[in-house]
């Protein structure tokens, strides 16, 4: 990618949970919605930018799945109440791409990136930090 090629998410601190497996994958999502953006900016064929959406649509739903057997597995007691902040997630997420492949607009395009940076910085300093940290102590009272 060019230096004129800006990030519009980049990894903070406040986004490492400490779970190495949740970890890799909030990498790999937040750099789906980079190539998202550095599509849009350089003006990618719509097609392009639309491919990617569906890409980053069907990571989401993989890494949802994961983080919610890890869950599952841990007994964690938050589980169906996080679940639920994943499904409305694929809900809107869908209903976003369904619009662009319907009828293309960049700026429509640009909005489902801007909710996808402030979906992804709420939840992952949110809900996932509350697993982790329930991982955590739970490992601590072993």
């Amino acid at each position: 990618m060019s230096d004129t090629t800006k990030d519009i998410l980049a990894w903070v601190p406040e986004f490492e949970l400490g779970v190495e497996e949740i970890d890799l994958q909030h990498h790999y999502f937040l750099n789906l919605i980079n190539r998202l953006e550095h599509a849009l900016q350089h003006g990618d064929d719509h097609q392009k930018q639309v491919a990617l959406l569906r890409e980053l649509n069907a990571y989401v739903k993989f890494h949802f799945i994961s983080e919610e057997n890890m869950m599952r597995f841990a007994n964690y007691d938050r589980l169906l109440e996080h679940q639920k902040h994943h499904y409305e997630l694929i809900d809107k997420l869908n209903a976003r791409e369904s619009g662009l492949n319907v009828r293309y607009n960049a700026e429509e395009a640009h909005a489902v990136v801007e909710f996808l940076v402030e979906w992804f910085t709420a939840h992952t300093t949110g809900e996932d930090l509350q697993f982790a940290e329930f991982l955590r102590h739970r490992h601590s009272s072993d």
